[in-house]
């Protein structure tokens, strides 16, 4: 399984992993599915990994730790993901909401993209996602940084 999407709004890959001081916020509402998502994302050498459990969770969550990169289930309860990134994208403190978000879902389906284009976006990948596809989407979505 591979990020999907068919629309991009980064800059080109880099080879250069360097994720050493990168902070990532993973919302998703299956524990067990967090915590393999933390490993994987430690054993990229991912440095801070901040955890929220639904959509509500994952907005105070951003608000207080401001991370590089936004991993982001869109099928939970009670704040979807969708939910989640208009909030983000379209809330009062606009200071997050160019925050790079990645979604994650087991249908991607035309109408998932589309409404996850409509909301704003960055990829999305394949449930179940693997070390692989983590790397190749922190690498793409984190560009400027890696680089930089």
């Amino acid at each position: 399984m591979a990020v999907v999407p068919p629309w991009t709004r980064t800059k080109a890959m880099t080879t250069d992993e360097g994720f050493h001081g990168v902070s990532v916020l993973v919302v998703e509402d299956e524990a067990f599915t967090r915590m393999v998502l933390v490993r994987m994302l430690s054993g990229l050498g991912v440095t801070t990994v901040h955890q929220a459990g639904d959509g509500g969770e994952g907005l105070a969550a951003v608000a207080a730790h401001a991370p590089d990169l936004i991993l982001c289930d869109v099928e939970m309860q009670p704040m979807d993901g969708f939910a989640f990134l208009r909030a983000l994208r379209g809330g009062e403190n606009r200071r997050h909401a160019g925050l790079p978000v990645v979604f994650m879902t087991s249908r991607a389906d035309e109408d998932r993209l589309a409404e996850a284009r409509a909301c704003g976006a960055d990829a999305i990948l394949a449930k179940p996602a693997t070390p692989d596809t983590l790397r190749r989407a922190l690498r793409e979505r984190l560009a400027a940084r890696v680089v930089g």
